[in-house]
């Protein structure tokens, strides 16, 4: 293989083909080097932290971060010399790597040969055969060929994007029944995302474990391997722990892997960052699963553990300089683990959470390092991917990485949006993770329960002590509504559910009697910039709060998250003709997003677990199911419809069908 023969040139000026935590990272490198960086805004997201800014106009994603012809126009336009395009949307994108080349800028990337030959998955897979690298039992063709040969494997299968990446167009098939539905389903997303529909199957590979090997190369045929990294925990086939170095290799098996993974690159003429992935089964047999030609998400515990920048060093190799350092300069220091952030609540079943982040707190620099790109109030788009943030902790060994993630994870605040953090602690809690007995399977074999269950009426009790314990010269509007009345009675509304509260206060205590019936002794009331606390008959409670723009109190605890509208008098509730605001006979759009699929229309007889809706928010499509046995009265959605979160969707007349 001939690698690309370049002379030296420098990078001044640097566009940046992305948004979010990855962008701002790369400005952290760039930065350091002297480059001055150009971000993109967009009208929803017009903030960048980049040296200069520029519009990329358009509201969708095929009008802005996958319009690689705008991108390239604004970077000729500002005197960029390059384009990094980050991880997702144009990163393994050939064709954009060779627009970027043709019109005389640097791609920080591979080679648009490379990309197109490694990114595509099923032309890997045969570079990978051709090279004697084993890999997993796969069918291709067309969905209609695919349905059609599925009988040569065994179930379950494994549907995969062939452009796909970052552990998006993935689907698991359990009976052939279902097959050509996941098929179309995950052709859609793939569609969606990656700009290609072409799907495959594989035998699905039961309980492996995930090792991934981080490859560089420079332009004179340099390349080395930068160890491995463990990223078995997943949930729908997305990592959401990793870390470095794997606790589960041998050293012969890791010269295994990096020895197959660098003979993949060099099979290729492979320069810049890329990673080749590798799937153990559970008699240590490792099988190629695909090579990402790009940055990836979890690159900083491999920098953790070696001290090596690698936004740096691809930067480095594009401009046409040889790689700074051989493979036995490249050393192993400690161990390094990274948790993803993302919202979505794991309380029913990992929906993605868009909204706004009314409140946030990130660890202090000295526990840990934390990739994200905001650090107050922001909204989260449900047209992204629900990343909020990368928590990556590094110490002398595994369980000391380990305390130092459940340290930071306690320390991080977001208030406004379900995420994913008590999870995250559940897992890092767990004797399988501590034992490092960690597969592809985990997620789905981890038991998980909030911490803490809460009743309803505590929310109220919290909502109440806030303000009782909080000041703020009358600006807020509890203090506004008059909640010192004589009588000391008020009827709070939490979540849309009503409930009248009489108190009393003590000297350090708070007896409050709730819809006249339940008495509670409130003790140790404690509050500080995000957080409430106190006790009842000794068990410890604990919520955290803020306000959102419309002064609305958000409390939230892993449970769940409960909105405080109003104190309402007696008057206002009657002049509102309401006692409750809940209605179980309608389908409401739990997020933001759009609407893919109806499959229901007036006069159908639904029954419970019916999949009524398929709604599309943050690249996932959710299925939207009844509730309840019934008949559909109205639908009120329509395919390709745009909706807002709490948008009725289908009018439902609740009935038991046996009658």
């Amino acid at each position: 293989m001939t690698y690309k023969n370049i002379a030296f040139r420098p990078i001044r000026r640097l566009l940046i083909a992305n948004r979010g935590e990855i962008a701002q990272r790369i400005v952290k490198s760039a930065r350091k080097m002297g480059i001055t960086t150009i971000g993109l805004i967009t009208d929803r997201e017009p903030i960048s932290v980049a040296d200069e800014t520029v519009l990329l106009k358009g509201s969708s994603l095929a009008e802005t971060f996958l319009n690689a012809r705008a991108i390239i126009a604004l970077a000729l336009q500002h005197r960029a010399d390059a384009i990094h395009p980050g991880y997702g949307f144009l990163s393994e994108n050939a064709e954009f790597a060779r627009q970027v080349e043709a019109a005389g800028l640097i791609f920080i990337g591979p080679s648009p040969d490379a990309i197109e030959k490694m990114g595509n998955k099923m032309a890997a897979r045969r570079i990978a055969t051709d090279n004697k690298v084993p890999v997993i039992q796969s069918l291709e063709g067309t969905i209609n060929e695919i349905s059609k040969q599925a009988g040569q494997l065994h179930y379950p299968l494994l549907i995969k994007a062939a452009a796909g990446g970052g552990g998006k167009g993935m689907v698991k098939v359990e009976q052939p029944d279902m097959l050509a539905e996941k098929l179309s389903q995950t052709s859609r997303e793939a569609k969606s995302y990656f700009g290609d529909g072409t799907v495959y199957v594989e035998q699905y590979l039961e309980n492996p474990r995930h090792i991934e090997v981080q490859v560089f190369g420079d332009m004179d045929g340099n390349i080395v391997h930068i160890f491995e990294r463990e990223c078995s925990i997943q949930r729908r086939f997305q990592k959401i722990i990793e870390e470095a170095p794997s606790p589960s290799l041998s050293p012969g098996k890791r010269q295994e892997l990096t020895a197959d993974a660098l003979l993949l690159a060099k099979s290729i003429g492979y320069y810049n960052a890329g990673t080749v992935e590798f799937l153990l089964d559970s008699k240590g047999k490792h099988y190629f699963l695909e090579m990402n030609t790009r940055l990836q998400v979890e690159h900083a515990v491999t920098e953790s553990i070696t001290g090596i920048d690698l936004v740096e060093l691809q930067l480095i190799v594009a401009m046409g300089l040889s790689l700074p350092l051989k493979q036995d300069d490249i050393k192993i220091n400690g161990h390094s683990i990274e948790s993803r952030i993302y919202a979505e609540d794991p309380t029913r079943d990992f929906m993605p959470s868009p909204g706004s982040v009314e409140k946030v707190k990130w660890p202090d620099q000295a526990l840990a390092r934390t990739d994200t790109w905001f650090d107050k109030t922001t909204v989260i788009e449900p047209d992204f991917d629900p990343m909020l943030a990368k928590i990556i902790t590094h110490s002398a060994s595994r369980p000391g990485a380990t305390a130092k993630q459940i340290n930071a994870l306690e320390k991080t605040v977001i208030i406004g949006l379900s995420n994913n953090i008590d999870y995250l602690k559940s897992i890092f809690l767990s004797q399988s993770f501590i034992s490092g007995d960690t597969t592809t399977a985990f997620c789905s074999e981890h038991y998980y329960k909030p911490s803490q269950i809460i009743n309803p009426e505590l929310a109220a009790l919290a909502a109440l002590a806030l303000q009782i314990l909080y000041r703020n010269d009358g600006d807020s509007v509890w203090q506004q509504t008059g909640f010192w009345r004589i009588d000391q009675q008020l009827n709070i509304e939490v979540n849309g559910d009503l409930y009248h509260l009489a108190w009393q206060k003590g000297a350090s205590s708070l007896s409050v009697v709730v819809n006249g019936n339940n008495r509670y002794k409130m003790e140790n009331l404690k509050l500080s910039y995000s957080s409430l606390s106190f006790s009842i008959s000794g068990e410890s409670f604990q919520f955290a709060w803020a306000y959102n723009k419309n002064n609305i109190l958000i409390l939230e605890n892993p449970s769940g998250r409960w909105l405080i509208n109003e104190m309402l008098t007696k008057q206002k509730l009657k002049k509102q003709g309401r006692t409750n605001l809940r209605n179980d006979s309608q389908l409401l759009a739990p997020i933001p997003g759009k609407i893919i699929e109806v499959r229901v229309q007036p006069g159908d007889r639904i029954s419970a677990g019916d999949a009524l809706v398929i709604l599309e928010a943050m690249k996932m499509e959710n299925r939207l199911s009844a509730a309840e046995d019934g008949v559909v009265k109205s639908v009120r959605a329509r395919a390709g419809q745009q909706v807002k979160a709490n948008d009725i969707l289908i009018d439902i007349e609740i009935k038991h069908l046996e009658q």
